[in-house]
């Protein structure tokens, strides 16, 4: 059996024997939670910045200023990571 089988399984069996648990009402907020945090992770991971967080430090810290819409904010990202105007990058944006 591979890796990916294995693992597979695993999961499988732990969802089957722990369904009343994990997908009980009062845990579903904290699964939501976990997944929500989850896909953040994965998106700094690979470069994809947080709109959200973005939106709330502007709220928080920068209150008589206007968040850029999420279009633009992810345009001034890409740009900022891979610059297109010509420019040569100094360094991998890795």
């Amino acid at each position: 059996m591979s890796n990916n089988a294995l693992i597979a399984n695993l999961i499988k069996m732990t969802l089957k024997a722990q369904k009343e648990v994990i997908f009980s009402p009062k845990n579903m907020t904290r699964l939501i939670t976990l997944v929500k945090r989850m896909q953040q992770s994965f998106r700094l991971m690979v470069g994809v910045p947080d709109y959200a967080t973005y939106v709330s430090h502007m709220q928080e810290q920068h209150p008589d200023l206007e968040p850029m819409d999420e279009k633009t904010f992810f345009r001034y990202c890409v740009d900022a990571r891979y610059p297109s105007n010509g420019a040569s990058m100094k360094r991998c944006p890795c």
